[in-house]
């Protein structure tokens, strides 16, 4: 699976600049996120602690 595995297909940045913006997501993220949860198929819940 590749690092950019999750950017859905539609998005219509251009390849070459996807990986800039999946590391300023991954950074926060990966730091903050103290849990998730699904509440429907389509409706995400992430929080982030401080």
């Amino acid at each position: 699976m590749s690092d950019l595995a999750w950017v859905p297909q539609p998005c219509t940045l251009p390849t070459e600049e996807r990986p800039l913006r999946v590391a300023e997501w991954d950074a926060p993220l990966s730091q903050r996120l103290t849990s998730l949860s699904r509440s429907q198929p389509l409706r995400l819940r992430l929080d982030l602690g401080r």
